[in-house]
């Protein structure tokens, strides 16, 4: 791609962006609106402490006459903090898709103008991102300063959690792409399918609990995914330790070098299995076809 293809390219992704920014965010005011995109993030940390509060016999958040949660439950609150990338950014473009197609019925015109499927889906993705950042950090905050949720910031790893984040959030890009391309070719059916990649993702790459838990040859699709090495990752670089069982024999090195690999395997399967959905959705005529769901 030459250097005025590529600011061509980047010009139609900061549009996409415009408008994803306009249809994410002007249905309503900004008190509302934020308080809708903090509210889920909010919850689920507040109910994951409880959890852990509950089983460990000890009140769930930290202060005068309470238990501070255990290093275990910090590492899986930091997991379950960064998941927001996954719900967010995987399952949103898909749902673009499904809404482009179901909801405004422009889908076929999205596909056809200048700024074309993909770089509009890239376009897209950066709203997510965003959102997905502001869940984040919302959610580290309140166990920061409402649970206790802390580690030591001299003991922080900066090098190897800066590339496994890059990382994981590429992954989480390279599949969101996949899910996109499938939800092209599925119609009402994309809604369950990407609903379901919401809970598979939460239960099979280690964020609540070790995969230690799950069926051995579940486990082996746990191993495979990126985001369980993102996760293990975010744990030994951020909270200065790892998750015990399994992953534990897995030293630093070994656990960046699986997220590598994992990474550009899902970017290589992503990249060819975008295109052939889309190809297909062609085929079918799936780009104009709407069920009036």
């Amino acid at each position: 791609m030459t250097l005025a293809g590529l600011r061509g390219s980047l010009a139609r992704a900061r549009t996409a962006a415009w408008l994803g920014w306009q249809v994410e965010g002007n249905w309503a005011d900004p008190v509302l609106f934020a308080i809708y995109v903090l509210a889920r993030p909010l919850a689920t940390a507040l109910i994951l402490a409880a959890m852990y509060g509950a089983v460990r016999g000890a009140p769930a958040a930290g202060g005068s006459g309470s238990v501070a949660p255990a290093a275990v439950f910090v590492g899986f609150y930091v997991a379950n903090a960064f998941h927001a990338y996954v719900n967010t950014v995987l399952v949103g473009l898909g749902w673009t898709v499904f809404e482009e197609r179901e909801e405004y019925e422009t889908l076929k015109y999205v596909y056809a103008s200048p700024v074309g499927m993909f770089t509009y889906l890239a376009g897209r993705s950066l709203v997510k991102f965003a959102l997905a950042t502001i869940s984040m950090l919302a959610t580290l905050l309140v166990g920061w300063f409402l649970l206790g949720v802390r580690w030591d910031w001299a003991h922080v790893q900066w090098l190897p959690l800066v590339v496994a984040t890059m990382a994981g959030l590429a992954s989480t890009l390279f599949l969101g792409f996949l899910l996109a391309g499938w939800s092209l070719v599925l119609t009402r059916a994309a809604m369950v399918v990407l609903e379901g990649t919401t809970l598979a993702s939460y239960l099979l790459c280690g964020v609540i609990f070790p995969i230690d838990l799950l069926p051995l040859p579940v486990r082996w699709v746990a191993l495979g995914l990126p985001f369980t090495w993102w996760y293990e990752a975010l744990r030994r670089f951020l909270a200065g330790h790892g998750t015990p069982g399994l992953l534990h024999g897995f030293t630093d090195v070994q656990v960046l070098l699986w997220l590598g690999v994992s990474t550009v395997a899902f970017a290589l399967l992503a990249r060819w299995g975008y295109f052939a959905f889309e190809r297909q959705a062609r085929r079918l005529g799936r780009l104009d076809q709407t069920t009036l769901f």
